[in-house]
């Protein structure tokens, strides 16, 4: 293997190595955080709330190993340490990018289950709209 070789493929293991870290990292902290939003949302219901975290957990990881994955290739000349590292810096911040879009989609989704699962039939005013509050006005 020629050195010019040598370097796109020890720069691509050592960015398949850190996403797919970040990703697994990134998926077990929504999983283990999130479980609690999905409990409320689903009124107690634990075993609903474990079936739909790892439906999310399983979607996550398909999207963002997907990603990753199809980020790899590359067309850049990479003759040089810092070529590598720039290529691999290039390819890093994307997946952070993507990691981050996705928690806050997570996120998105969680609260949507839990503001539904709160929300039960029409809402209804804090005060009936024909009472009339009486206030003291000082003198």
């Amino acid at each position: 293997m020629h050195s010019t070789e040598t370097t796109i493929v020890v720069s691509y293991l050592v960015y398949l190595l850190i996403s797919v870290t970040l990703t697994v990292w990134v998926a077990r902290t929504l999983s283990k955080r999130g479980a609690i939003f999905l409990v409320d949302a689903f009124h107690g219901n634990a075993e609903l709330a474990a079936s739909v975290n790892h439906l999310l957990v399983v979607g996550f990881y398909l999207i963002n190993i997907g990603f990753v994955t199809l980020a790899l290739k590359s067309n850049a000349e990479v003759t040089t340490s810092r070529a590598a590292i720039e290529l691999l810096s290039d390819k890093l911040g994307f997946v952070l990018l993507a990691l981050g879009g996705m928690h806050f989609f997570n996120l998105f989704v969680f609260s949507r289950i839990r503001a539904h699962g709160q929300h039960n039939g029409p809402r209804r005013p804090p005060v009936a709209p024909d009472a009339v509050l009486k206030v003291a006005v000082p003198r």
